[in-house]
């Protein structure tokens, strides 16, 4: 089978493209795969042209006919997947939905275009009085926005994307059942993949990140937003008031959201811009204890967490959304109500003077990730599904 496959690569910032590119070499295996990207980026693709065929995106000259497939991968990023959405309008095709609510998406497309109304249109199409109600408050900019807020999955503007999809790949039985409660097209929960995994060693990365031997390294990652609870977290560490600790925040922050935390943090704290893969990954091996929460949840996965637990490092998650399908005994998980805080003092006083208790959870979650996250698993996943759908034309 011969297939067409729109998703953001590198350089583009995107865990996303982390993800396809991972995934890639072991769908070649089923497929004759032509990959397309950004006319204007199209020599930024160079490092896959060994394998797969790469083309500038044209709408008007794209060959769909030729292909048995098409494959979109669909996130919350519209910079990042302008092209894979503009293509589904006039090809429709299998899409991966990354996140559930694309509420965000949508508004960056009106911020790009500087034209809230197609949001707007959308909005009322599918929620009537009450999207009119919610575009009014984003052209606002009232606090807080949609997206940061539980009412978001509800109202999450997926519903475009799911009427072009002739099939729907999802990574959490989280957002599969909520997609099929609208939808009688074919959809399939493929877990998010494992992440190949480098060889370190441990005490030359922590000395990189300026770490002692009897010091701590905690440490977030991923594009800063709301969600991710930074505010509650610097709050928490600083009633620690332990000497011992150094916190790490990496990721790209466009909402400048950490500048004010940070500012009156008493704990030492380090913000990294958007990191390159390998010293990202540096930095989680050199940790000894991740945070990577996240609430209200959009219905995301989370590459970054999977590397963080096949990494071996102790993890505390949101128990909510996609983070509450994992083991208990794979992360740490904090319900998010009234008692977050005090759960999170709790268990990162119990991880930092317990080092067993670190390392059995790291342990635990290296073993999950490498038995139910299987990449080539995953892609067989796909392969068969792919298949499946295509048979229906």
């Amino acid at each position: 089978m011969k297939i067409a496959l729109f998703s953001p690569l590198h350089p583009i910032k995107s865990g996303i493209a982390d993800y396809t590119e991972e995934l890639l070499p072991f769908l070649k295996t089923y497929f004759d795969i032509d990959l397309y990207v950004e006319p204007d980026s199209i020599s930024s693709a160079r490092s896959l042209r060994s394998d797969f065929a790469v083309f500038p995106y044209h709408a008007a000259t794209f060959p769909a006919s030729k292909y048995d497939a098409i494959l979109y991968h669909i996130g919350n990023d519209y910079r990042a997947h302008r092209i894979a959405y503009e293509a589904l309008k006039r090809n429709p095709g299998i899409v991966v939905l990354h996140d559930y609510v694309l509420q965000g998406f949508y508004v960056e497309m009106a911020e790009a275009k500087k034209d809230l109304g197609i949001y707007r249109n959308l909005l009322q199409r599918y929620y009537g009085k009450k999207g009119l109600a919610i575009a009014e408050r984003t052209a606002r900019r009232t606090y807080p926005s949609i997206w940061e807020t539980e009412e978001a999955l509800d109202y999450p503007l997926n519903e475009e994307i799911l009427d072009l999809a002739t099939g729907v790949i999802v990574h959490s039985d989280f957002v599969r059942e909520r997609v099929e409660k609208r939808l009688t097209k074919p959809v399939a929960k493929i877990p998010h993949h494992g992440h190949p995994l480098k060889t370190f060693d441990r005490q030359t990365e922590r000395r990189k990140w300026g770490m002692g031997p009897d010091e701590i390294l905690i440490s977030s990652a991923g594009f800063v937003n709301r969600n991710r609870r930074y505010e509650m977290i610097l709050e928490v560490l600083d009633e620690l008031a332990d000497s011992r600790l150094k916190y790490v925040i990496a990721g790209e922050d466009r909402g400048k959201l950490l500048r004010h935390l940070t500012a009156r943090a008493s704990v030492p704290v380090s913000v990294e811009p958007f990191l390159p893969l390998e010293k990202l990954e540096s930095l989680i091996f050199a940790s000894d204890i991740c945070i990577n929460l996240r609430f209200p949840t959009m219905g995301e996965t989370s590459g970054i967490l999977l590397r963080q637990m096949g990494y071996g490092r102790p993890t505390l998650v949101t128990n909510c959304g996609w983070y509450a399908e994992i083991p208990d005994w794979a992360v740490v998980k904090i319900e998010p109500d009234i008692d977050e805080s005090a759960l999170l003092k709790a268990y990162l006083t119990l991880m930092m003077n317990d080092t067993d208790f670190r390392l059995a959870i790291g342990r635990e979650a290296a073993a999950y990730v490498q038995t139910e996250c299987d990449i080539a698993n995953c892609a067989r996943s796909y392969a068969d599904f792919i298949r499946v759908v295509s048979s229906y034309r």
